[in-house]
C-alpha cells in the first residue's frame, strides 16, 4: 500500500478500530463484529496473543475491502513479522527514524506517535502519511487537539487514547484526521462474554457519529 492510498482510505472512513483480546480467536472475532458494523480501518495491537495470524486471516478474508494493520510496532523483528502477516499500515506508539526507513523499505506506510507539539512537528517533518497523537486524552482532549492543528495547519493526527462516543465529535471539530478507538469500541465485557453483537452494534454507532456513509 502506498502512502496516498492509506490517506485517501483514511479520509474517506475516519475511524481505526484498535484491537486487543486475549487470544487470537476473540480477536478475530470481535474485529470481523466491527468490519459487520462499517469500520473499515483495523489495527491488531501486538498485545493480542497469535497478533501476525489475525492479521494475515484477516487479509486472506478480506482482501482490500478492509485496510488491516500491525500496531504498537517498537522492534525490527516485530516490523518484519507484521509486513509477512500481511500489514497494510505499520502503527508504532512513538518517533523512530530507524524503524520508519524500514517501513519504507518495506513499501508499507508507517504511522508514528508524537506528543508534544515538537515531537509531533518532528514527527510530521518525516513525511509520515499520519501521526498518532497518544494519549490524546490525557494531554487535554480535543483543546489540545485544536491548539496542535492551529499551529501546525497540514498535519494529518490520527488521535488516540481515551477517544469514545462521548468526545469523537468534538476530537473531529478540533482537526482531528481521524481517530482511533480501542478499549470504548472492544469493552472488556464485551470481550469477556464474545458479544459481538454489542461490539458490531456500537461500531455502527461511532462510524454515525464520525460521519462515515
Amino acid at each position: 500500500m502506498k502512502d496516498v492510498e492509506l490517506v485517501n482510505s483514511v479520509a474517506t472512513h475516519r475511524v481505526f478500530a484498535v484491537v486487543r483480546a486475549r487470544s487470537a480467536e476473540i480477536a478475530l472475532r470481535a474485529t470481523e463484529a466491527v468490519i459487520k458494523g462499517g469500520i473499515k480501518l483495523v489495527e491488531v495491537a501486538l498485545a493480542t496473543p497469535g497478533s501476525y495470524r489475525v492479521i494475515a486471516d484477516l487479509r486472506h478474508r478480506y482482501g482490500d475491502r478492509v485496510c488491516i494493520g500491525a500496531g504498537s510496532i517498537t522492534s525490527h523483528d516485530q516490523l518484519d513479522r507484521a509486513v509477512k502477516a500481511g500489514a497494510q499500515f505499520i502503527s508504532m506508539p512513538h518517533t523512530n527514524a530507524t524503524l520508519v526507513d524500514a517501513c519504507r523499505r518495506a513499501l508499507v506506510p508507517p504511522i508514528i506517535g508524537a506528543l508534544t507539539p515538537t515531537e509531533l512537528a518532528n514527527a510530521w517533518a518525516m513525511g509520515v502519511p499520519i501521526v498518532s497523537l497518544f494519549p490524546a486524552t490525557a494531554m487535554g482532549g480535543p483543546e489540545y487537539v485544536s491548539a496542535i492543528t492551529s499551529r501546525i495547519n497540514d498535519i494529518r493526527l490520527s488521535v488516540s487514547g481515551g477517544v469514545g462516543s462521548d468526545n469523537i465529535i468534538d476530537y473531529l471539530n478540533a482537526g482531528a484526521f481521524a481517530i482511533s478507538i480501542g478499549s470504548r469500541l472492544f469493552t472488556n465485557g464485551d470481550l469477556k462474554n464474545e458479544n459481538y453483537v454489542a461490539i458490531a452494534e456500537r461500531a455502527r454507532g461511532i462510524i454515525r457519529l464520525a460521519g462515515v456513509t
